[in-house]
Formats: structure tokens, C-alpha cells, sequence
């Protein structure tokens, strides 16, 4: 067991020591495993914490005059009396009672200080001022007043000591005491100690990697604490991967009805049953409308099952929309990609971590995509087709009837075409009588000297 003494640091000016027995305190801290970083928080109190109202304030040495960087990371959603929340950068699994918020920590390996802070406000349009609930210091190195890091990069940090009730109990801002811990390989929703031994910890713990992989979980704002004071996870259910939603129909055609034949479908990744008693669908994204699954309703054990519209009530609209699974707190442990417009027999599935549209329905079966061939690619091709398959003949024709090496079109082929007879008779006939007429005065003329030529001829020759 690591044992941390008082911090040996001096914190900023702008937070102010809070009493003790503080309502948030740090609980789990991961720097050097493998798979990301966390940080896990325990609500102390009876009553639910809004985590909009909190602050984590990280910086990169334990000594504040060594410290090069710092970092403010907000955080949201609402954490029910003792539960747990987590920040994790991390791709992990968990044995999923806990409150997740995702955020790049980019915690040091090497030392650093790690503040969790409050915002207070006395008055509303006051000023809001911080105050410290807890704090953590590390090192990689052994320092006076610091927790040592563990060499080991497989455990992480874990917070003692535990109450009667196996919850955290922590009398003031930095006190209590950090050892080292990691999942027990026989059981991984619980923890063991560097020495070997089971800890006791209040909450489940991390699970082995598998497929499909855990959606982050994030507590719907609007949920309350009375609901999640009251919400229980059903005990078969605890150390199990959560479902995942793969498939949605939301227009049905042909004889489809959307009040009927619409459906959701979930699948189940477990060797084991699903108990479903309390969890719930949510459909939706500005106007949202909810389900809830009777007591009693299962998923058999790696399975697909649809859930039609018949049986929930609900309508999945075909202008756009999304689906959650929603756990019995409110947490929304997976959900559809939101798609746009509906299409029109078509179902909107998962493969591969995408969402696709699908002509092939496959409604509790395996999915499988088949989308559908766009019909203005295809005429293209159709026409491009056409037109290679009519010119070429043409061209092959020319070459072969022409002795010259250019092969024409259409229009140097209309024109070797011979004219008729008749029309160049006519032409001509044409052509001389617009002459005629164009000439007429210098005709007469010349006929006009062509008959005194004659006359005087004949007068000449009477006189001999």
C-alpha cells in the first residue's frame, strides 16, 4: 500500500479551502496503464450532484514553481447519491455502473497535481468563486508528501480507505490514503491489491477487452435525482457488456404500416441472457418519446432481437431522427447515428462501427448492407453505351466505302450522295431567265444592231 501524507504544495490564490467531509472526492486515478487515462470521482452525499458544477484543474508538475502547464476540464451530467462518475480518454469496457464523461486528460507520467474544484455563487449575478473539495499529487520519483507512482504500468491508483458500507470515506480535501490495484484476472468487476488480495471497492470495475466495444456512457441532464436515486440495475445484469442498437426500420413500404411494422433492433454480445427489466428505447432528437421495457423482458444470450412498433408505440419519423438504449438511470448506453430522410423500404443498420442504408431488412438476423444502385449512374452509362454502339458502325461502313484514309460523319456522307438531273435543269433554266431579264436593255441593243447589220447587208447587195 502507497501512502500519501499531506501535500507539500502551495495551491493558487484563486481557491479557497472548503470544510471538511467534502461532497465530491477523487477515487480512482490511471496515469500509466495501458488503454488511456481516468479519473474516477465518488459522490459522498445523499442528495445528486450536478457535475456542471465542478471543475478539474490539472497541472503537469506537483510543485506549482516547476509546473509548465496547466488545464481546465469542465464537466457535465448528474451523478445519483454514492455513485460514481468517470473521465476517460480511454476505449475501455466497464462493468457499466458508472457515470462516464469522455475528455482528453493528458495526465504526466512523471509528477504532476490534480485539483477537483466547486463553483459557488452567493447571490444570482454574483461573482462565482471556487472552492477546493479535493486534491491528488503524484511523482515518478519518491517525494516528501507525494504519491508515488507505481512501476507497474498494468494497475492504477485506488482511494482508502472504505466505510461500513464499502463506500469511500473521506474526512477532508487530500486525506486518506492510495494503493496500488488491478482487475482480479478471475473476476475483473473486482479489484486486487499489488499484494494480492481482494479489495473491497463499492463499485464494479473495468472488464476485458471484446467485441462490440462499450458506448460511452453520458446521464441525460433532464433525468432527476429522485428518478436516479431510485433506478437500479438488475443484479443479473452487473459484470455484463451493455446491448447495442444495430438496426432501425422507420418507413416501411408496400404493405408496411408504420404504426406496426417499424422496429428497433437490439443485439446482445454476452454468453448469457440480457435482463432488459427497466431499461428503455428513446426516440427522437428535438421532440423525444420514450419506452420502457416490462419487467421480465430479456436478449438471449448473443442474439439480435427486433422490437416493432406494435408492441412499443413508438414512431420513428421519416424526416430525420436518432434512437437511444437508455439504462435505468437514464444513461444512454448506445445509439443509431442520426440519419436524414428515410428511405422508403429501406432500414437504417450497423456494420463495421458505420451506419448504412439497406434494402436488405434483416429484422433479429445478422445485418447484411445492400445498397441501392443509383439510377442516374446507370443511364449515363446506358446512353455512353448507345452512343459508342451507333457511331461505330457507321465509321466501319465509310472506311469501307471510301478509298480515302478520312472516315467521315453523317454530314460528309449526305453530300457525296449525286444530284439529279432534273434539279440541275432547272437551276440552269433558272439562272439564264434571271440573266434575261437582268440584261434585257443591252439584249435589245445588240439585237436591235444585229437587225440594221442584216438590212444594210440586203441593201448592198440589191444595189449590185
Amino acid at each position: 500500500m502507497i501512502v500519501a501524507s499531506s501535500l507539500a504544495v502551495t495551491l493558487p490564490k484563486h481557491v479557497m479551502a472548503e470544510a471538511s467531509a467534502p461532497s465530491l472526492v477523487i477515487s480512482q486515478l490511471k496515469l500509466t496503464s495501458s488503454n488511456g487515462q481516468f479519473v474516477t470521482l465518488y459522490n459522498t452525499g445523499q442528495t445528486a450532484l450536478d457535475m456542471s458544477k465542478y471543475q478539474l484543474e490539472y497541472f503537469n508538475h506537483y510543485d506549482l514553481s516547476k509546473a509548465t502547464s496547466s488545464k481546465l476540464i469542465s464537466l457535465s451530467g448528474i451523478v445519483p447519491p454514492h455513485g460514481y462518475y468517470m473521465i476517460n480518454d480511454g476505449t475501455l469496457l466497464l462493468c457499466y455502473q458508472l457515470t462516464i464523461d469522455s475528455a482528453t486528460l493528458g495526465l504526466s507520467t512523471t509528477a504532476g497535481l490534480l485539483q477537483l474544484l466547486s463553483l459557488n455563487q452567493s447571490n444570482p449575478g454574483n461573482p462565482a468563486n471556487l472552492g477546493l473539495q479535493d486534491y491528488v499529487s503524484w511523482s515518478k520519483t519518491a517525494a516528501a508528501g507525494v504519491t508515488t507512482l507505481p512501476s507497474n504500468t498494468n494497475v492504477f491508483l485506488q482511494r482508502q480507505p472504505m466505510d461500513v458500507n464499502n463506500s469511500l470515506a473521506i474526512s477532508a480535501a487530500g486525506s486518506g490514503s492510495w494503493q496500488t490495484v488491478q482487475p482480479d484476472p478471475a473476476n475483473t468487476c473486482k479489484l486486487i491489491s499489488g499484494s494480492g488480495i481482494t479489495i473491497q471497492t463499492g463499485m464494479n470495475q473495468l472488464l476485458s477487452a471484446s467485441e462490440p466495444p462499450a458506448t460511452i456512457l453520458s446521464l441525460n441532464s433532464e433525468e432527476s435525482s429522485a428518478t436516479a436515486s431510485s433506478a437500479s440495475l438488475p443484479a443479473a445484469d452487473i459484470g455484463l457488456m451493455a446491448p447495442k442498437l444495430t438496426e432501425l426500420l422507420p418507413n416501411p413500404n408496400g404493405t408496411g404500416n408504420d404504426a406496426t411494422n417499424e422496429f428497433v433492433e437490439l443485439y446482445n454480445p454476452n454468453a448469457v441472457s440480457f435482463d432488459l427489466s427497466g431499461f428503455g428505447l428513446q426516440v427522437g432528437t428535438n421532440s423525444v418519446h420514450n419506452y420502457s421495457f416490462p419487467s421480465g423482458t430479456s436478449l438471449p444470450p448473443h442474439s439480435f432481437t427486433a422490437f416493432y412498433s406494435s408492441t412499443t408505440g413508438l414512431s420513428l419519423a421519416n424526416s430525420g431522427g436518432q434512437v437511444k438504449l437508455l439504462d435505468p438511470f437514464g444513461n444512454s448506453i448506445s445509439s443509431s447515428e442520426i440519419y436524414s430522410i428515410a428511405k422508403d423500404g429501406q432500414a437504417w443498420a450497423l456494420a463495421n462501427g458505420k451506419w448504412y442504408w439497406t434494402t436488405k431488412l434483416t429484422p433479429s438476423t445478422a445485418n447484411i448492407i445492400n445498397q441501392p444502385i443509383s439510377t442516374k449512374k446507370s443511364s449515363t452509362k446506358i446512353t455512353s453505351s448507345k452512343s459508342k454502339t451507333s457511331t461505330k458502325p457507321q465509321a466501319n461502313k465509310k472506311s469501307k466505302t471510301n478509298s480515302s484514309s478520312y472516315v467521315g460523319g453523317q454530314d460528309d456522307e449526305a453530300s457525296s450522295t449525286p444530284i439529279h438531273p432534273g434539279a440541275l435543269a432547272l437551276v440552269a433554266t433558272t439562272a439564264l431567265l434571271y440573266g434575261a431579264y437582268e440584261y434585257r436593255t443591252d439584249l435589245a441593243n445588240r439585237i436591235f444592231q444585229l437587225r440594221r447589220y442584216f438590212a444594210a447587208r440586203r441593201a448592198n447587195r440589191a444595189q449590185t
